[in-house]
């Protein structure tokens, strides 16, 4: 199999049969045989092979529509405070997010993500309790229990994050009575932590198909969790462990991937660089299709995302809020890479070409203001206006969940909150000094200058994508709102409701 085919293969295979199980039994009654064609629970998972399959059914559900694909942005973008409704188009789910400070239970869009990340689980579940049963390839299957680790830890790290005490699963379903109720927050951060570390001792540094975890990705994760679990000092030790490792590219190959019109491939984008920790395969067929059903699986399904149509100029759900737009210094180059307004040229194909200008009556969006100027802007990162504006195209962007420059700017957080801002500074100034970007350094003497210096860089450095509302949650806790800046999201609850599906179908959940 070619390296880059887990854009195209990350798919259920065998699973969508295997988690339905069906048996097939003969008007015979003293005939009870499998279908080959349609193996059970216990039929299969009995090679490497097959465990991986299962591995590949846990990507499938992180990609699609529930999670990756497009609510899970969503869910993270309307809670943070880097945006604003594009207009009256942005629909009622994503708006009541973005403009409520509580949620209702019955939201769509929280509905969508609690669910994906419950299929994830169960999914890594049924992977990690029949992997004892593989004999056939030690190295491969452990190498698959490493990744269902990874991906269970990913699941409930956004579970936990966005709504505290959740149900525990660390078995899969086998009867549609099977519930949990829900366990603490502090079991499920000890369940996550056990997981990012097996899959750290599990998993290779590099994979043999780009787009599946790693070593450095599951201590990234772990780095990440125990921030948002208050252990910087456990954070530090293991960001440490992937510190020089990887290395900062220039700013827009960590946003753009494969393009295609029709039959023709018109960019291939920088996908796997040297800075990507972990990121999600999307594709690009040219057809113009999304997987609509959110869970559809197979050879055949589509793998694309919506996220450049969502915050296209078309559609135009989600502009930058004013917020982000102010955060950003004068001559900070990020600024120009992180989003397009009025004026300037898109279909350039990276700069190969003179392109179109946009104009304020060719973008339907609502107007944002950035020093007291205002003007029609959307999002450059994740965008693929620079080599079409196509008015529908869902996209085969691969989504970064972790760059290396977040690893950096976690560690002087780790650094700003051990009390070392001059170490702060240096991890900072990793990423000022990047190629590109070349912002002057930083001199940091006291806690608080650090902390707000972190709070900056990531705002400029990681807006838009998907961050913003983990540290918002982080930095509340910590009291630096209003201690070190205004909270950006005055009055908003700390967790979402339980969704109201989950509480009529489960009685142990009141």
């Amino acid at each position: 199999m070619k390296p880059n085919n887990i854009k195209r293969n990350i798919t259920v295979l065998a699973v969508t049969a295997v988690i339905g199980t069906a048996a097939i039994v003969a008007c015979n009654k003293k005939l009870d045989v499998t279908d080959q064609n349609n193996p059970t629970v216990q039929s299969y998972f009995k090679t490497a092979t097959e465990l991986q399959n299962g591995v590949n059914g846990i990507y499938s559900i992180l990609r699609a529509g529930n999670l990756v694909g497009r609510e899970w942005f969503f869910t993270h973008d309307m809670r943070g405070a880097e945006t604003a409704a594009g207009g009256s188009q942005l629909e009622a789910p994503r708006a009541e997010l973005l403009k409520q400070a509580s949620p209702s239970a019955s939201n769509t869009v929280i509905t969508s993500v609690w669910s994906g990340c419950y299929q994830m689980i169960n999914r890594a579940n049924l992977v990690i309790a029949k992997a004892p049963d593989v004999t056939d390839d030690v190295a491969s299957r452990d190498i698959s229990v490493g990744e269902a680790e990874f991906l269970r830890a990913w699941a409930y790290f956004e579970l936990v994050t966005m709504w505290g005490d959740v149900p525990m699963y660390t078995e899969p379903i086998a009867t549609p009575s099977d519930y949990k109720g829900k366990s603490s927050a502090a079991d499920i951060y000890s369940l996550i932590i056990s997981d990012l570390t097996d899959a750290a001792a599990k998993l290779p540094d590099a994979q043999s198909q780009p787009g599946r975890a790693t070593k450095g990705a599951a201590y990234a994760m772990l780095g990440k969790v125990q921030m948002q679990k208050g252990d910087y000092g456990a954070a530090k030790d293991a960001l440490l462990k992937i510190y020089g490792k990887y290395n900062l590219v220039p700013f827009l190959h960590n946003f753009d991937g494969d393009v295609k019109l029709g039959g023709n491939q018109i960019a291939t984008g920088n996908e796997y660089n040297a800075e990507s920790v972990f990121e999600v395969a999307f594709v690009d067929k040219g057809d113009n299709n999304f997987n609509w059903g959110y869970t559809g699986e197979g050879p055949t399904a589509n793998a694309s995302t919506m996220r450049s149509q969502e915050y296209g100029i078309v559609w135009g759900n989600v502009v930058p809020s004013d917020a982000v737009l102010d955060e950003f210094e004068p001559n900070d180059p990020r600024y120009k890479y992180t989003f397009f307004e009025s004026g300037d040229m898109i279909e350039t194909m990276a700069g190969t070409q003179t392109g179109t200008q946009l104009t304020e009556s060719g973008m339907n969006v609502a107007q944002s203001t950035r020093n007291g100027v205002k003007k029609k802007r959307v999002y450059r990162k994740y965008s693929i206006l620079d080599w079409t504006a196509d008015g529908f195209h869902p996209d085969g962007l691969n989504q970064r969940i972790i760059r290396y420059a977040d690893v950096l700017l976690m560690l002087a957080e780790c650094e700003a909150e051990a009390g070392t801002p001059a170490n702060a500074a240096k991890y900072i100034n990793e990423v000022r000094a990047r190629p590109g970007v070349n912002m002057p350094p930083v001199t940091l003497a006291t806690k608080n200058q650090a902390i707000a210096a972190v709070m900056h860089e990531r705002t400029v450095e990681l807006c838009g994508e998907e961050v913003n509302n983990i540290d918002i949650l982080r930095w509340r806790a910590k009291g630096y709102y209003p201690s070190i800046r205004p909270d950006p999201k005055p009055g908003q609850v700390e967790f979402f409701p339980i969704p109201a599906s989950e509480t009529a179908a489960n009685p142990l959940i009141k």
